[in-house]
């Protein structure tokens, strides 16, 4: 079994731009990380090596539950390694071949957990912009929760500063001022976000050509196309104010930061307690003024129907949210059974009533007999026997 410094390599995950990444097992502990190896050609090159340190650099001081964690890093027989967690799971680019098209829901989900992995990069010293955000970078994992990868290609700011003429990133992800070779920030990650919001929404990029002069030509120039006309009619005005935001041409006219997209996107959000998982039901809570969103698995599939709903019983509603409104046919039935019962006691009550008139109208009658003092007096003698003699 091939070793790499003090890890075994158990196979090859996949090969980048930068290099190949091996699934490996720490030969002491045992632990599974995953390597990622430069290439030989750029770990000759002096950019290549000091670009894969500062990734190295990066990583190691950016720790977050949104982004992929950096547990060591080491040069092995003059290549370059760096050694990550180990991710199980799917990348958002996987779950966009099985369903292009994503429930605003879920879109919205989404984002806001890549927002959370951005928003931690800021506030490094110095400030860490990705530069290649992209669904391919971005990992699904079966509990739910979603890693940002591949910082790789992030600069520290400061260099990126001074070398600002270079270009990098994926043609279809970058925006206006990376490719115009202007000084970039947080703003930048956040063009790229937003154009996968619009992907997840819509089921395709907002800006596609077979000619990569013509695709950077659109993004810095080019309006976005409007949304599909069945995502519009559902799609809450907030949410659809966010992601033309995040794609506006000039950096200034974006969100301010990534903690501010979060913000703006949190009223539309799931409940706290539930997640995206490709094996489990995630149940969307509604926009005050939308329909509320039918239950969705990450694999595609129907959700199964719970024990609760198979008995008939009515679903549990999260605490942590207002209640949704009782359908209208629930509150027509409950209705229904109350004329029923009304109709039934109906009867007995009008039999009281007649009785009761009855025997008011003849006490009133004895009554006024008595007082005119014409009128014979009650037989006693039909209820008492006479009085003895």
């Amino acid at each position: 079994m091939e070793r790499i410094g003090e890890y075994l390599v158990r196979r090859m995950l996949g090969e980048g731009g930068m290099g190949k990444v091996y699934e490996a097992e720490e030969r002491l502990s045992g632990r599974r990380v995953a390597l990622k190896v430069l290439k030989p050609e750029l770990a000759r090159s002096e950019d290549g090596r000091r670009l894969f340190l500062s990734e190295m650099q990066i990583l190691a001081h950016l720790e977050h539950p949104a982004v992929v964690r950096s547990l060591a890093s080491f040069e092995h027989e003059g290549q370059l390694v760096l050694v990550l967690e180990y991710l199980e799971g799917k990348t958002l680019r996987d779950v966009l071949r099985e369903r292009p098209r994503l429930p605003w829901t879920e879109a919205v989900e989404i984002a806001c957990r890549i927002a959370e992995g951005l928003d931690a990069a800021p506030h490094q010293e110095p400030s860490i912009v990705h530069r290649d955000l992209k669904p391919e970078n971005v990992m699904v994992l079966p509990s739910g929760s979603l890693k940002v990868m591949d910082f790789g290609i992030a600069k520290v700011l400061a260099a990126a500063q001074a070398t600002h003429t270079q270009s990098l990133g994926t043609l279809q992800y970058m925006s206006p001022e990376q490719i115009d070779a202007r000084p970039i920030d947080a703003r930048t990650d956040l063009y790229a976000l937003g154009l996968v919001l619009y992907e997840m929404l819509s089921g395709n990029p907002p800006f596609v050509s077979s000619s990569p002069r013509e695709l950077l030509n659109l993004q810095c120039t080019a309006e976005p196309p409007a949304l599909p006309d069945d995502v519009r009619r559902s799609l809450p005005r907030g949410v659809d104010a966010v992601w033309r935001s995040l794609l506006a041409k000039r950096a200034e006219d974006r969100p301010p930061s990534a903690r501010d997209v979060i913000e703006r996107l949190a009223p539309f959000r799931a409940a706290d307690d539930a997640i995206l998982a490709p094996a489990k039901t995630v149940t969307q809570a509604a926009a005050p003024d939308d329909k509320p969103p039918a239950t969705q698995r990450m694999d595609g599939a129907p959700a199964p129907k719970t024990d609760t709903q198979k008995s008939g019983a009515p679903p549990v509603v999260n605490a942590s949210r207002e209640p949704s409104p009782t359908p209208r046919a629930d509150t027509i039935a409950l209705l229904e059974r109350k004329t029923a019962a009304s109709d039934l006691s109906t009867p007995r009550a009008l039999l009281f009533i007649v009785g009761l008139s009855l025997f008011a109208g003849i006490a009133t009658y004895l009554a006024r007999m008595q007082a005119q003092g014409g009128g014979p007096e009650p037989a006693r003698s039909a209820v008492l026997p006479p009085p003895p003699r």
